[in-house]
């Protein structure tokens, strides 16, 4: 089963894609809003970092599968000692269980099919510490959403946008994490309005 990878080996084009249509302030800004800084922070399908400097405060790590959108994170933060990069496989296990305090799952979830994002959750269930979070914020689908919500998700490379109960009906059953109460965060600054994104906080409790 392979992993996705969102950049498609292409990081200018894919940051003009984020500037343009992606909200870029809105992503940030929200994905920021959410953490608590300091500490190990995973940023998981980072793609190029084009978010990376939003987490300075955090020992940051970026992952994804896309060699080349990581080199090129590389050399635009090759200057910050607290940010680093790697091109890996997550269920490879390149970190040690419970190295990390907070993960941010964005962006991601409406990439992966039911099974995949079964195995991911495990994977970050295994390198979150104890009482850590996973950071889980994806667009989902609401039954208010208009034409230019669902012509987004039609036009993203993402095939598997849900609802929040299709999500909760994966993650829950898998008893990894506490799931806490979900919020809507409505995009803005983005030519085309994309679907709400929801977040869903994700706590490990009990040992390693």
């Amino acid at each position: 089963m392979r992993l996705f990878t969102t950049s498609q080996s292409f990081p200018r084009l894919w940051t003009l894609v984020q500037n343009v249509l992606g909200a870029p302030r809105f992503k940030g800004e929200l994905y920021r809003s959410k953490l608590n800084p300091p500490g190990k922070l995973l940023d998981f399908g980072c793609a190029n970092g084009h978010w990376s400097d939003t987490f300075s405060e955090f020992e940051y790590y970026g992952v994804d599968l896309d060699s080349v959108a990581i080199q090129a994170a590389k050399e635009r933060f090759h200057d910050q000692p607290n940010v680093h990069f790697l091109a890996a496989d997550l269920r490879t296990r390149p970190f040690p269980q419970g190295f990390f305090d907070e993960i941010l799952f964005a962006g991601t979830v409406h990439h992966l099919d039911d099974e995949l994002l079964k195995i991911l959750l495990t994977e970050l269930h295994f390198c979150v510490k104890s009482g850590g979070k996973v950071h889980l914020l994806d667009p989902v689908f609401q039954e208010k959403d208009r034409w230019s919500q669902k012509l987004m998700r039609r036009i993203d490379r993402g095939r598997y946008t849900r609802t929040v109960a299709e999500i909760l009906a994966i993650v829950a059953p898998l008893g990894l994490f506490e799931c806490g109460e979900p919020s809507f965060h409505p995009p803005y600054g983005a030519l085309l309005k994309d679907c709400d994104f929801l977040y869903l906080p994700l706590t490990k409790g009990g040992e390693n």
